[in-house]
């Protein structure tokens, strides 16, 4: 496949990832000599514009104008008689449409920081105790003791088992160790469930997890440790005894009346999915949006703002947000939340949930990006998992098992839909606290752990649910609910290590944070890929059984000397060629050197 021209929209290929709208980008192919002539085309104002490239050694260069909001492109190049197309999904010998083109944001992408950070997602009813709060509960909650089985639904979304905010800063330093940049935390504000995306409130912090106070101590604790703390935000409903609502219900005049969709005031109106205590917020209220998420008064920007200073923001269902059949204002509510976040401090993340295709939600100024379930981990569950448990990514009929080459494809699909900048400053993951956990939907503990290399070296910032590190296994989301163990005879030590060491090998390396991707192997049992930028070149190898070798020459790789920096799985230099073997399932990170 290193015979094949390639191009990436990433700092190996592209003078900027992020121009400025009207600059003009440097950017280059690296193709090999057999080519003859190499076309840029590209889209300014909705016409094709053709762009003649200069070969300067391996790489052809191109000057491209960044005219639009999005600026799409793809090459267009000849051997002898062969015209073929390169484009996000690779070589191909047919007419493209401009969906898989490549793609650069003149708008911005998500702040640096993201790129670099690993995400450690906490339920915060689950992950510890300081005991500080919780004496007297609700009278729709029932206490459980820490030890105690996750219940049945629907007793398990009102069991409350005790965690709070000051008991995540007494275990910061436990995720210290383990080397985590960034900690996001499931709702926090106060509600009639324990998972809390039915809000009652958006104004306070929920007492029982330590109210406004512990979220200000939270903060400041990350921040000695250097992490970044966000937390999560359903713009799409609120809860039915949500303040707004039971001021909607009670006068159908109100502001708040026009906040949701009535069809019979109050007792019949729009929801998520069916749920009555979940009714849907209706975007087409200017007085929502002034309080919600559009301006410096509104909720967004609140907690954005000290004493808070939330890195940012995730999103719950915003694929489902301001859409109700005909009705769809998702672009307003993406578009007004971003540019609130940026008059606040243009450093802030805004990532949206997505199990779907989120290309046409990601394009430009809206998500910096999404939790990428379609992009990351349904294609490596196909590739590394059980089919029975694939249900519990909603993935339904067609998320079936694949081969390295489906899976291969797959990812470059939902890589070539979207700019890099949304790619890169997207969530990459295998599970959460929706999904069954990894190591259960994994086929062995050998396959989890490659399947968790493989998030720490694909594009996107890694995150995990609290608990997948010590091995915690459960077969759909409410079990994987359970309380984190703090007794370490109840840890797998061997996934522990594995995973300190991958965190460790992902927030060290400039090429797993914005490098480039470009394939080496797609094999069935397989995969082999290079990250690369501008100072680091790293060799991936993922294979989820024993495999033939991997022979390639030297000179194609550019590289002398090559390095194993983690892993198992071998590198064999012989000349002018080095072997890679696997005589099982493996996974390794190699450096490349001149």
């Amino acid at each position: 496949m290193l015979n094949e021209p390639h191009h990436d929209p990433s700092v190996n290929y592209v003078s900027t990832t992020s121009p400025r709208p009207g600059e003009t980008v440097v950017v280059e192919v690296a193709a090999p000599a057999e080519i003859d002539q190499m076309l840029l085309r590209t889209m300014i104002d909705g016409e094709a514009q053709w762009i003649e490239g200069a070969r300067q050694g391996e790489r052809w260069t191109f000057a491209l104008p960044c005219h639009n909001a999005v600026v799409n492109y793809r090459f267009w190049f000849k051997t002898g008689e062969v015209a073929r197309w390169l484009t996000g999904i690779g070589c191909i010998d047919h007419d493209p449409l401009d969906h898989h083109d490549f793609r650069l944001l003149t708008t911005g992408g998500a702040p640096e920081w993201v790129t670099g950070t690993v995400w450690y997602q906490i339920f915060p009813d689950r992950f510890a105790s300081s005991g500080k709060h919780n004496q007297d509960l609700p009278d729709w909650a029932w206490h459980a003791d820490w030890a105690d089985d996750v219940a049945e639904w629907p007793e398990s979304m009102t069991q409350i088992f005790g965690g709070d905010l000051d008991g995540i800063i007494e275990r910061l330093d436990y995720l210290a160790d383990l080397g985590i940049t960034g900690v996001y935390l499931t709702p926090i504000f106060p509600a009639r469930s324990n998972h809390r995306y039915d809000a009652q409130t958006f104004d306070r912090v929920d007492p029982l997890l330590g109210g406004d106070e512990a979220l200000i101590r939270l903060k400041a604790a990350c921040d000695d440790r250097g992490m970044r703390l966000m937390t999560d935000l359903t713009l799409n409903h609120t809860g039915d005894a949500h303040e707004w609502f039971v001021a909607a219900q009670a006068d159908a005049n109100s502001d708040e009346a026009g906040f949701y969709y009535f069809a019979d005031h109050p007792s019949r109106y729009e929801t998520w999915l069916g749920v009555d205590s979940l009714p849907k917020l209706n975007h087409s209220s200017a007085e929502l949006a002034r309080r919600f998420y559009d301006g410096p008064d509104s909720i967004v920007a609140k907690y954005l703002r000290l004493p808070f200073d939330l890195a940012g923001w995730r999103i719950d269902v915003a694929n489902m947000t301001g859409r109700l059949g005909q009705i769809d204002h998702n672009e307003k509510v993406r578009r007004s939340t971003r540019a609130t976040m940026a008059e606040v401090d243009e450093d802030r993340w805004l990532v949206a949930e997505h199990f779907f295709d989120a290309s046409r939600d990601a394009g430009g100024d809206g998500w910096h990006g999404v939790m990428n379930y379609t992009g990351i981990a349904r294609p490596i569950v196909s590739w590394l998992g059980n089919f029975s448990t694939l249900a519990a990514m909603s993935a339904g009929p067609g998320q079936d098992v694949r081969d390295g080459e489906a899976v291969a494809k797959a990812l470059d699909e939902v890589r070539a839909s979207m700019p890099w900048q949304i790619t890169i400053g997207s969530m990459a993951l295998l599970s959460s606290h929706d999904t069954a956990r990894w190591r259960t939907m994994a086929r062995s503990d050998e396959l989890a752990k490659i399947g968790f290399g493989l998030l720490c070296t694909l594009p996107g910032t890694p995150c995990f649910f609290f608990g997948d590190e010590v091995g915690l296994e459960a077969p759909d989301a409410e079990k994987s609910r359970r309380t984190m163990p703090w007794d370490e005879a109840r840890w797998d030590m061997t996934f522990l290590e594995w995973y300190r060491t991958m965190i460790r090998t992902r927030t060290d390396s400039s090429a797993l944070a914005v490098g480039g991707m470009r394939w080496v192997e797609r094999a069935a049992d397989a995969l082999t890929f290079l990250r690369e930028s501008r100072d680091q070149r790293l060799l991936v190898r993922a294979c989820r059984a024993a495999t033939d070798d991997l022979v390639l020459d030297l000179n194609q790789l550019r590289s002398t000397t090559i390095t194993r920096l983690v892993g198992t799985g071998t590198a064999v230099v012989d000349g002018s060629s080095v072997t890679f073997s696997s005589d099982g399932p493996s996974f390794a990170v190699f450096q490349l050197a001149d």
